[in-house]
């Protein structure tokens, strides 16, 4: 007999043992001992013979879900019966919050994201991790953070609905995939896509971008782009610096006492306004990111402009700033109260007064060294702010020792021995600094420059000549270097697991499997990829003249991950992997020519990119764009602050939680991670890697490949040679030295298989539920130790 459910709106359905089955396993998911797909079976047929025993014709939701209630409480796993019991009263509260229907997506509609409700995120430990801490959400209506598939739909949603002719049918294939981690959208619309941000502050959906620093509105709309969760690149050579008016260096400024006003009092807007017939000017910092925005440039105009020549005092007034910790709505996350403001001012007048002392003048002109000063200034002013991490990178002339040897004294010994910050240019860490190549260096040159890379890690370097032949009017990189960019320049960027379209086929009598790639499936994604990237270019941005220049580039930015997981897991040679990666960059640029006819606009400028994809590719847990993973087994470590939710849970389910020799706020935890079979860092040379790199920029890359190369003692000479030959194929490249060493919480460790197993075995899954036990509102998360230096783009 076929049983009939009875569902809340009354209509009927058939009843579907697998449903049930899927709640329970997602609750057994959700639990300290972690997901059991055998407990699941058995409650549900125990289930479904109770109610083909005891009921005749019809069974009511309500029923169902009290009889699994029931069977789960004589179970052995009563932590599995309350994760079902919550889960079912949270759902309730939801109905009755708001009684009519669930939310309806809009091109994704609710039965067919029904489907993935219940499936449990398709992600390891360390996947599970990266995205509770850096993507999902809080929601304020049910009181937890998002869950996979609500980030998902809320990217695919937004990302799709921006061109109005998206059919629905390729937002739920984006999602398919996006969900179960076969491509993505840029880690910034994870994060602020479909939110009231991207409504506000489109240009918060960007990674990138690049600036030159010629005139004095650069500095505010740098600041501008940190403030919304850009990276910023920028540029700094003495024929740019030159062009900025003179600024004065005598203007006397007070911070007046901070008297927090009534919050409903604030303004969100900052005035400037004049007394003692123009002498003295009060800045009025308004409580909101345009405000700091143009509270800096008041105050840069009042050091250059004309109109202002006889101001000679400043006061400004933080009263309207919202005190330290309170909520900011819209980007979430706390305020860090006016003082990150008042010593960002404060060392930017400390600059422009030294810069007058050097110069014995009242009226000086800038230096480059001053400029990188004043730009790290201000991202250090982010960093602590409502954002939580920032990324620069300045770009240098080859001649300029001062700009060369910034962070030459960052630290210092005290008498004791003791290595002690220098607090007055410490924020200079805040960007990483390459030359900016306008031709071909010596040879002495060279050699000259990889010393510096091998043994302090900067300047890193931009050949400005190779990235011209891709693109004539290039002035300059994003952070990580992978996009070039002209002045006021921004990408939004996406990414493609390769690894994900491997699939397994059994061959032979004897059954053998064997490894393939799914080359339709893949091209299709790269596909999809750049459709989404282009419709992320159809955004009217809040900045005039960056708005411009994204209408007229319509950059994109499709990147690839997994390769060498793929490579390895396939077998694909080298010969077969030019000629993938040249099929990959036709398909692409077919795709967006395609595109680009649909909807009437300008064909993208330059269309693939390989980023370093530290951040994304750790959902999936496949190795990083076109690098080698560390060795066939390896621990994989992070940092996060004592005080953060997500150590809370960690502590909880006991993971391997040690305190950080460095930082005595933070732990560092130990992920246990298997590469596929096949080569990994410790096998392969540095010549090898940059041969690497050239067979992609030859053949997929229209930007530049972002590549770390780990370089052997013995290899140096080796490198430099084949820099010195190759220099006109390289646009940018980082080195590291490779150390068979082992040093204390290094961010990567080799294991044995053995100790994988182990490890592996005791880790349980991260269980969203216990982020909500912590976290009763939302909270900062912090970012921990993701750094460009370490390879991952601290921009989400």
């Amino acid at each position: 007999m076929k049983i009939r459910v009875i569902k809340r709106s009354g209509e009927e359905a058939a009843f579907q043992p697998e449903k049930i089955e899927n709640a329970i396993y997602l609750a057994s998911a959700k639990s300290l001992n972690g997901a059991c797909r055998e407990l699941a079976r058995n409650i549900v047929e125990k289930v479904t013979a109770y109610i083909q025993k005891n009921f005749e014709a019809t069974v009511t939701v309500e029923q169902i879900q009290d009889i699994v209630e029931n069977f789960l409480m004589d179970s052995d796993r009563k932590d599995v019966a309350k994760e079902y019991i919550l889960y079912r009263g949270a759902r309730a509260m939801k109905r009755n919050l708001a009684p009519k229907k669930e939310k309806t997506y809009g091109l994704l509609d609710d039965e067919f994201l029904s489907r993935f409700k219940h499936t449990p995120t398709p992600m390891a430990p360390l996947g599970n991790f990266v995205y509770y801490r850096t993507y999902s959400r809080f929601l304020d209506q049910v009181g937890r953070r998002e869950e996979w598939w609500e980030t998902v739909a809320r990217a695919v949603e937004y990302n799709c609905n921006l061109v109005k002719e998206t059919h629905a049918k390729e937002a739920k294939e984006l999602f398919e995939n996006i969900f179960y981690l076969r491509q993505f959208l840029s880690g910034r619309t994870f994060w602020v896509g479909g939110t009231d941000v991207a409504k506000k502050f489109p240009t918060a959906n960007y990674n990138c971008a690049f600036t030159v620093i010629d005139n004095m509105d650069a500095f505010s709309e740098a600041f501008y782009l940190l403030m919304v969760g850009s990276g910023v690149g920028f540029r700094v050579l003495k024929s740019d610096v030159d062009q900025l008016p003179r600024v004065r260096t005598n203007l006397e400024i007070i911070h007046e006492q901070f008297i927090p006003e009534d919050p409903q009092k604030r303004h969100e807007t900052t005035s400037l306004s004049f007394v003692e017939s123009g002498e003295i000017a009060r800045i009025k910092v308004g409580d909101s990111k345009e405000g700091w925005v143009s509270a800096l440039q008041f105050l840069l105009e009042l050091m250059y402009a004309h109109r202002y020549r006889r101001c000679k005092t400043v006061l400004i007034d933080y009263n309207s700033v919202r005190s330290r910790g309170e909520r900011l709505k819209t980007f979430g996350g706390t305020a860090s109260g006016y003082k990150a403001l008042q010593e960002m001012f404060r060392k930017i007048d400390s600059v422009v007064k030294k810069a007058g002392a050097r110069a014995l003048a009242n009226v000086i002109r800038l230096q480059p060294i001053d400029c990188v000063d004043i730009m790290n200034i201000m991202g250090s002013c982010v960093v602590v702010g409502g954002v939580r991490r920032t990324a620069e990178l300045g770009l240098i002339d080859a001649n300029d020792n001062k700009c060369i040897t910034a962070k030459n004294d960052l630290y210092y010994q005290d008498e004791s021995g003791q290595w002690i910050a220098n607090e007055e240019i410490l924020h200079r860490q805040m960007s990483n600094n390459s030359i900016f190549y306008e031709e071909k260096p010596s040879r002495s040159k060279l050699h000259w420059h990889l010393e510096q890379i091998r043994f302090s890690g900067e300047p890193g370097f931009v050949n400005a000549q190779a990235a011209r032949k891709r693109r004539p009017d290039f002035q300059g990189v994003n952070p990580c270097a992978e996009i070039l960019l002209a002045d006021k320049g921004l990408c939004n960027l996406t990414t493609n697991n390769i690894m994900a379209f491997v699939e397994e086929q059994k061959t032979g009598e004897n059954g053998v499997i064997k490894k393939s790639l799914n080359k339709t499936r893949w091209l299709r994604a790269l596909e999809l990829s750049v459709r989404a990237g282009y419709r992320m270019s159809a955004v009217y941005l809040e900045l005039p003249e960056w708005d411009n220049n994204q209408q007229r580039d319509r950059l994109l930015g499709v990147s690839i991950t997994g390769w060498q997981d793929m490579v390895n897991a396939t077998g694909t040679t080298v010969e077969e992997q030019a000629r993938l990666l040249k099929e990959s960059r036709k398909a692409a640029h077919k795709a967006a020519e395609k595109y680009a006819a649909e909807l009437g606009g300008r064909v993208p400028l330059l269309v693939t990119t390989v980023k370093p994809e530290g951040t994304l590719s750790q959902l999936p847990t496949v190795s990083s764009g076109l690098h080698y993973s560390h060795s066939p087994y390896y621990l994989r470590r992070v940092r996060i602050s004592k005080t953060d939710v997500l150590a809370k849970v960690c502590r909880e389910l006991r993971y391997p939680m040690e305190d950080d020799i460095n930082n005595p706020n933070n732990y560092v935890i130990a992920f246990p991670v298997k590469s596929p079979e096949g080569r990994t860092k410790y096998d392969v040379s540095a010549i090898e890697q940059l041969e690497l790199y050239k067979m992609f920029m030859q053949n997929y890359v229209d930007h530049n490949a972002s590549i770390t190369v780990h370089v052997r003692d013995e290899e140096w000479d080796a490198v430099e040679e084949w820099i010195w030959e190759n220099w006109d194929e390289v646009v940018a490249i980082s080195f590291i030295s490779l150390d068979d060493h082992f040093y204390q919480q290094a961010p990567y460790e080799k294991i044995t298989k053995a100790e994988y197993e182990k490890r592996s075995a005791a880790m349980k899954p991260l269980v969203p539920s216990l982020i909500a036990k912590y976290e009763l509102s939302e909270t900062e998360i912090d970012l921990g130790d993701e750094t460009c230096e370490a390879g991952v783009c601290p921009i989400r």
